[in-house]
């Protein structure tokens, strides 16, 4: 199944599971030429609209009913179905009248046709339907003039289709390596695999590689990198009609790859606790360039690291998980130190790979456990009480949040010297939400917090 129709099967799966509007988020379909909307299209034609139907699937259920048929997976995609009389084929269509089925509207990545209006149709084949959207080159007739241009030369063009694209480093930006961008490595190879040829091309001095005359058909675009380059996605499959076109490009990393272990004060391994890469000269830290957690044997190793310089953190950055047995572990940097700007920075060249980075840490501190209950000022148990947590030991303080039970408790597995401040809240308008700072000092602490009514 195309690119196309996996997208559109996330977009309705995601609006039943959430009941929510959301926007279209395929960016449209102008960022194609007509060359390459023929090309990946299973039927073209300019017709008018006669008339409209809501798919018997859709027709009169609730977001419960639509739910139940996603998950038994007899929901077919495209809620509304259009009948068109032909004026012009140009592929897949045979006869004068034809329905094209598509979704409501912005939500859905739907395409909105008004019934007697005149259309240029890009579609694509679900199962025995014909569909399209705004992820495509449809659209109004009168805005269509490049597209029928284009269209009015498969007559007269030579027979075969082309795959054309660009590989090259991603624009200024968080993901582009520092410093000078060498000239691609002639090692950089496109292979075109199909189903009675195969091709191997080099790329040209901008980055840039083009293939015609090959046969209509199923063809796998992949590139091959030298071991200090990478990609995200290093292929992708098209399917071409005759006389059509295929884009496939890349971004192309750095594939700096380095290795590093954490052991305890005592020289042991520390399992699964986060190490990441961060940019040095930062007081506060934000997003990794890397983050990933150790194996049993206390390694990490990083991959796709961008040439620059970096600093080494051990539980540092990290998403808020209370009952993480790590989090009782300071965060702690290369090669050994508690802060931040004592640390030994490290520098990747391009592509280079770097190995036996140790980090020293402090040792695990002790276990403490937090129990506590939500209560009225009577009282009785708010139950399942709202509490969201934030522990002030750590620089980031990301809070996080917690639901009490039917009888209003609550826990959190701590650690010693751990400062927490915990709001609770039973989402009545009458009630005043409280805040409780606790530092945790003993193996285990029980607390009450106390919900008072305004009136």
């Amino acid at each position: 199944m195309r690119r196309v129709l996996v997208f559109f099967g996330i977009v309705i799966v995601y609006s039943l599971a959430s009941g929510a509007a959301m926007a279209c988020l395929c960016g449209g379909g102008g960022g194609v030429t007509p060359c390459e909307g023929y090309g990946k299209a299973a039927a073209v034609f300019v017709g008018t609209v006669t008339g409209v139907r809501e798919s018997e699937q859709y027709k009169g259920k609730d977001v419960t009913e639509l739910r139940k048929l996603r998950d038994s997976g007899e929901l077919d995609w495209g809620p509304m179905a259009y009948k068109f009389s032909v004026e012009q084929a140009y592929l897949g269509v045979a006869g004068s009248e034809v329905e094209i089925v598509t979704g409501r509207g912005s939500p859905d990545c739907g395409f909105t046709f008004q019934t007697g209006q005149r259309y240029l149709v890009y579609a694509d084949r679900y199962k025995d339907k014909l569909i399209t959207s705004t992820c495509m080159r449809t659209k109004s007739f009168n805005e269509a003039s490049e597209d029928i241009a284009y269209l009015g030369t498969l007559s007269s063009a030579q027979q075969g289709v082309t795959i054309y694209g660009t590989v090259g480093y991603p624009p200024v930006g968080e993901n582009r390596p520092e410093g000078k961008i060498e000239p691609l490595s002639p090692d950089v190879l496109i292979t075109i695999e199909g189903e009675s040829e195969q091709k191997e091309i080099r790329l040209d001095a901008e980055g840039r590689y083009r293939v015609s005359g090959l046969k209509p058909g199923r063809y796998k675009v992949a590139l091959r990198l030298p071991e200090t380059l990478t990609t995200p996605r290093a292929e992708e499959v098209l399917t071409l009609a005759d006389h059509g076109c295929g884009a496939v490009s890349w971004y192309i990393l750095d594939n700096g790859r380095v290795g590093v272990r954490v052991i305890n004060a005592n020289g042991e391994p520390v399992a699964r606790v986060l190490v990441s890469l961060i940019k040095p000269g930062v007081s506060v830290p934000d997003i990794p360039i890397k983050i990933e957690r150790t194996n049993d044997d206390g390694y990490v190793s990083f991959s796709g690291v961008p040439r620059g310089t970096y600093n080494i953190a051990v539980n540092l950055n990290r998403f808020p998980e209370p009952n993480d047995p790590t989090n009782a572990y300071p965060p702690s940097f290369y090669p050994g130190v508690a802060d931040l700007r004592d640390a030994q920075a490290i520098t990747v060249g391009a592509g280079e790979k770097l190995s036996d980075f140790e980090v020293r840490i402090p040792s695990k501190r002790a276990d403490s456990v937090l129990n506590g209950t939500v209560v009225l000022a009577d009282g009785s148990p708010v139950a399942k009480a709202q509490l969201i947590i934030r522990d002030e030991s750590k620089s980031d303080g990301v809070p996080y949040g917690l639901k009490a039970d039917e009888q209003g408790r609550f826990k959190i597995n701590g650690y010693f010297g751990q400062r927490l401040v915990i709001f609770a809240t039973g989402f009545d308008p009458l009630e005043r939400p409280e805040t409780l700072r606790v530092t945790l000092e003993h193996p285990t602490h029980t607390v009450r917090i106390v919900i008072t009514k305004i009136r």
